[in-house]
């Protein structure tokens, strides 16, 4: 937003230090600087126009200049006797740092220029077409001798702000004033309109059928006259980086600047009723805007009509069907509030972003449209000849009120560690227009209509702190600092993090938006959770696994010649009323690779699993594995879930192949368990110190169904021999010759020790034969010599 000196001094007096109260009390000033860098142009009336004697395309002229005549060459074609023109004399600085001088042109002195306003600095595509190869002159007479600037509507300084989302009452030449207003102990000058009414009565129905629609108040003229603006109204624009159009837009605009109001104009005859209706579009309902571009509603857009065709998109654009064009001379003017988050939904989604639309999305002051309204109303009397008929007509669907906050009598003090007595408090809530009660315990506060983004004690916090100054608050060192340290739960990320790395995994951090479609491919955690305003609709809901993520960078990496990707990520998974940490790790090429013997050691479902039992098991953590096929994503011979304390925490699987060639990567195997149950402080470890006595190893082979998992048989040796079984493994699964269709063999290293005495061979021989008989038993397995 662009604040001009010349604009802001209507309803302030400014101050000498603008620059600093505004930096320091307002909001950041991005740039500050003269409107116009030109210095000492002045008016001239050209007294006489002559061709050059040596040139064909030069003319000498001699131009009054108030206290003398000069003689000035010019090569506009357009300079002609009796224009009023803008002369930069000897000595005046140009913008671009150029510097007139006196010189002769082919023979004829030439004391200055006469200036077109590109060599005044404006932008080519602002300058009116009339201008566009010549000098400017003005229309009208002009006091000869006087600064050329203040004519040109362009002295004074331009001031541009840093705007937060949160301010949307400073995207106004009138917001600003107030907040400068309350920051230097003066009030603002409240303007009044002059308007004329005819008799005849605003003929205008209105009614509102949306949420999106808060207010609609409307103006019906007649007799309007499209013409050129006058040159005060365009520099305002051009001050603005717009460009004038016609009275009528340009008019709009300007109040878009003063007030902060949007308002629109259609062309009444176009408009073909006198009832005006607001609803939301129909899906799919079709409109060509004023730029002449087809656009597709949805049923959220707010749009205007005339309960048979729409005539505008709500707060975003016109259309072309009610558009002003020379020939109008009855127009209907708008002046609405918006929803904010209905209209930032519609521009994102067209593509339609203007400063009108900003306004609306930010939040405009619904009790000031009806004085954009009225000032819009002067201005067309006054520019445009228009009639006005009687009455604003208005429609009030929903009023927008700001909360009242509760705020303790000390809690300002107490907070910004200053001591404000309540009369001076007082005061202040007088400068930013509070309503205000005072009683035993404290302050009800509410914050003025165009300060819709106070809405909790801290925020009048914040503005009491900028109103005393925050250069006045003083600095405090803090005392008896508590010493921090790490929770058993950071303690245990930390640990699992250092421990991926030090494997050689890589930590990823990846979107927590997916698309709705692919929420629930690797992991249904719940009902889905969408987020109201995405920035894409590939990441509009947050995930509820790791695995989309950590594939997105499996493929990333390939893509750019990577083959081998070992990464791993921590982060949270979403569901309705579920947030919970997890664990994400993604396999895919080589686990290791020994370049000078030739060997590699290829990633797969073993792999996986040794890296996630080698992490947990020395903190007394040891998984379950459940072969499943619930997820087509995975390869359904080679997925299972993993299970804690006999609850399934997760999934370990190889990708389908169909999976792995629609993502165009090779065979990758993926893990994502809920490390929530794994965060909370177990039991004290204890300490056992090592046997003194001598292990026994023994080897066992037996044959059962395929069917039957080394995981259950483990289990059942594992109970049969649990006093001395140290440990357990298996070294061997095998199916083909010798063994019968349909079977398979399993070989196992059991390991037995007593703490208390040396096991003879007679005590293993009976362990051996107690676990032999219960798996004959319970999986009809035999032994395999």
């Amino acid at each position: 937003m662009k604040i001009t000196q010349r604009m802001l001094k209507e309803w302030v007096n400014i101050p000498e230090n603008i620059l600093e109260v505004t930096n320091q009390k307002i909001i950041e000033v991005e740039s500050f600087g003269p409107l116009n860098e030109s210095t000492d142009l002045v008016i001239g009336h050209v007294l006489t126009c002559e061709d050059h004697p040596n040139s064909d395309h030069l003319h000498v002229t001699t131009v009054d200049l108030g206290d003398r005549v000069d003689q000035i060459v010019c090569g506009a074609e357009n300079v002609a006797k009796g224009q009023y023109v803008i002369v930069a004399q000897v000595g005046t600085v140009l913008p671009g740092d150029f510097k007139i001088k006196a010189s002769k042109i082919r023979g004829e002195a030439s004391n200055g220029m006469i200036c077109s306003l590109k060599e005044l600095g404006l932008d080519d595509k602002y300058i009116p077409s009339a201008f566009k190869d010549g000098i400017f002159h003005f229309e009208k007479p002009q006091k000869i001798g006087t600064p050329g600037l203040e004519a040109l509507a362009l002295e004074g300084w331009v001031m541009e702000l840093g705007l937060t989302p949160n301010r949307a009452d400073l995207l106004s030449v009138l917001g600003f004033a107030y907040d400068l207003a309350s920051m230097t102990n003066q009030k603002v000058n409240q303007k009044t309109f002059k308007i004329i009414e005819t008799n005849a009565v605003n003929p205008v129905k209105i009614d509102i059928e949306t949420e999106g629609c808060g207010t609609y108040h409307t103006r019906y003229f007649e007799s309007l006259t499209i013409k050129e603006s006058p040159w005060w109204l365009k520099s305002a624009l051009l001050a603005n980086d717009m460009k004038p159009i016609n009275n009528v837009v340009d008019i709009s605009n300007y109040v878009l600047l003063e007030y902060g109001t949007p308002l629109h104009m259609f062309d009444a005859n176009k408009v073909k009723t006198n009832h005006v209706l607001v609803r939301n579009a129909i899906e799919g309902e079709k409109v060509i805007t004023l730029d002449e571009q087809e656009r597709v509603l949805n049923s959220k857009d707010v749009v205007i009509t005339n309960t048979k065709e729409v005539i505008a998109i709500g707060g975003v654009m016109g259309l072309y069907n009610t558009m002003i064009d020379d020939k109008t001379t009855q127009v209907i003017l708008e002046a609405a509030y918006f929803d904010p988050k209905s209209i930032l939904q519609t521009s994102k989604r067209l593509n339609l972003r203007s400063e009108a639309s900003l306004r609306f999305e930010r939040g405009v002051d619904d009790q000031r449209v009806i004085l954009g309204l009225e000032r819009a109303t002067e201005l067309l009397i006054e520019l445009a000849d228009a009639k006005v008929a009687k009455n604003v007509n208005s429609k009030i669907y929903q009023k927008i009120e700001n909360p009242k906050v509760s705020i303790p009598k000390n809690y300002f003090n107490e907070k910004l560690g200053v001591n404000i007595t309540e009369k001076q408090l007082l005061e202040y809530f007088d400068a930013y227009n509070y309503i205000y009660e005072v009683n035993k315990e404290g302050y009800i506060v509410e914050a003025p209509s165009y300060r819709r983004d106070l809405l909790i004690k801290a925020d009048f916090l914040e503005e009491i702190a900028r109103i005393y100054g925050l250069d006045n608050i003083p600095n405090q060192t803090i005392y008896n600092v508590t010493k921090g340290k790490l929770s058993f739960k950071q303690k245990r990320i930390r640990g699992l993090r250092h421990y991926l790395a030090d494997l050689g995994l890589n930590e990823i951090i990846s979107y927590s938006l997916i698309a709705k479609p692919d929420v629930h491919r690797y992991q249904n955690l719940g009902e889905s959770i969408s987020i109201l305003m995405p920035l894409s609709e590939d990441k509009n809901t947050l995930r509820q696994s790791l695995v989309h993520g950590l594939l997105e960078t499996v493929k990333y990496n390939q893509a750019r010649q990577q083959a081998s990707v070992a990464i791993f990520e921590i982060g949270n998974c979403f569901a309705k009323d579920i947030e919970t940490m997890h664990l994400g790790i993604a396999l895919s090429g080589n686990w290791h690779k020994n370049a000078w013997k030739k060997q590699e050691f290829k990633t797969d479902f073993y792999v996986l699993k040794g890296i996630l039992d080698s992490a947990f098991s020395p903190l007394g953590i040891e998984f379950g594995y459940v072969s499943t096929n619930h997820i087509e994503a995975y390869h359904p011979y080679r997925q299972a879930n993993i299970t804690y304390n006999g609850n399934v925490i997760g999934q370990i699987a190889e990708l389908h192949p169909l999976e792995t060639k629609a993502l165009g990567i090779t065979p990758t195997v993926v893990l994502d368990i809920d490390l929530k149950p794994l965060l909370v402080q177990s039991a004290q470890v204890l300490y056992s110190p090592m046997s003194r006595y001598p292990n026994i190893d023994r080897d066992l082979a037996i044959v059962v169904d395929e069917t039957v998992t080394a995981d259950e048989l483990i289990k059942m040796i594992e109970q049969t021999a649990r006093k001395n079984l140290v440990k357990i493994n298996v070294f061997d699964v095998y199916q083909g010759s010798h063994i019968e269709k349909g079977k398979k063999s399993i070989a196992f290293n059991l390991v037995f020790n007593d703490v208390d005495k040396t096991l003879e061979s007679d005590d293993v021989d009976q362990l051996m034969k107690k676990i032999t008989n219960r798996l004959s038993f319970s999986y009809k397995a035999t032994i395999r010599n």
